[in-house]
């Protein structure tokens, strides 16, 4: 059996990848001279200047040999010349992940959030399922796993918003409602029926169809459109026709089916009131929450106002909705009004 010797042929031509990767071999050192100049001996310049200039001339010559040693030679002078500023592919890849986990960590904590809706009680705005985007960056800068403290506030939860905050009665766990009133806006609640500063909010037509509930079950609902107080948002609410859910609010008054006359909630000045449900004040500071699906909502009218310092952000829209028949596509990008 006989073996043969392979010999390379020193006229051979390289082909386009080689001579790729040669030019960008000779454009990186070239760049990194450029920029680091200053940093560099006279002599240790000219010397790699006459090994990029031999690299350039074995380019154009195109000779498969001459470029390989042209470039090991120039590859080599170029780690003794500029070592500290020249980055391995790996430490790259590297920095490149770094920095995009450092990106995402500052949009999750500064700008926005995801958030996944557990429950009912804001449909029909949001289905349980919905997952959804948070605008952090709308009210305020705050001080990352901090639940209260901000670097600087600039706005605030206005009329209509839909907004995840911090529960008051348990910091450590996240709710969504709309903002019915602000500070120093009256509000009254009477069964579904609001008024904020003596205004009854206004409805659209009443619809009435029958649908699965959570917590009920099938059974029959209403559902209207409904205005905010000035700012004029429309939004759609709807309860449970035939209802008696909102026994279960520790101030719920059975009498005028509303708030306790003289409830004692965080953030509402309510005074007492012998002539049907109290009209209470938003305090400076909080927010008067409801939840759209309103007989399958604790909010403002069960536990008070919520605190501007507990408000993580407004939602934004719907970016992935998984319902109880799997993906629902159609909610895929749903702005949340």
């Amino acid at each position: 059996m006989s073996t043969r010797k392979h010999r390379v042929d020193e006229g051979s031509r390289a082909d386009k990848g080689t001579l790729k990767q040669g030019e960008r071999v000779v454009g990186e050192v070239d760049r990194l001279l450029k920029k680091h100049a200053k940093r560099v001996k006279p002599k240790d310049e000219a010397k790699l200047r006459l090994a990029l200039d031999e690299a350039r001339d074995a380019l154009d010559e195109g000779q498969d040999k001459r470029i390989s040693v042209a470039l090991k030679d120039l590859e080599h002078r170029a780690d003794q010349v500029l070592g500290f500023a020249r980055k391995s592919t790996t430490r790259e890849y590297v920095e490149s992940i770094g920095i995009a986990v450092l990106i995402a960590v500052l949009l999750r904590f500064f700008v926005l959030e995801a958030f996944k809706i557990p429950t009912g009680s804001m449909i029909p705005t949001l289905e349980i399922g919905d997952h959804i985007f948070v605008n952090k960056f709308i009210y305020g800068l705050r001080v990352p796993l901090s639940t209260e403290s901000w670097f600087a506030r600039w706005g605030s939860p206005e009329r209509g918003h839909v907004i995840v905050f911090r529960y008051p009665k348990r910091p450590s766990k996240d709710y969504i409602k709309r903002v019915v009133a602000v500070a120093g806006d009256r509000v009254r609640v009477r069964g579904h029926d609001v008024w904020v500063n003596g205004q009854k909010l206004t409805h659209g037509d009443r619809k009435n169809f029958r649908a699965f509930d959570q917590t009920f079950g099938h059974v029959p609902f209403a559902s209207y459109d409904e205005t905010s107080r000035d700012t004029g948002q429309e939004y759609t609410v709807q309860y449970r026709i035939g209802a008696d859910s909102l026994r279960r609010f520790p101030y719920f008054d059975p009498l005028h089916r509303s708030m306790y006359r003289d409830p004692q909630l965080d953030g509402l000045r309510c005074p007492k009131s012998e002539d049907g449900p109290p009209e209470c004040t938003v305090e400076p500071g909080y927010v008067f929450v409801m939840g759209d699906n309103r007989d399958n909502s604790e909010d403002s009218r069960a536990w008070g106002g919520v605190p501007h310092r507990l408000v993580k952000g407004r939602a934004m829209f719907v970016w992935f909705s998984w319902g109880p028949d799997g993906i629902d596509w159609g909610r895929f990008g749903k702005a949340v009004r």
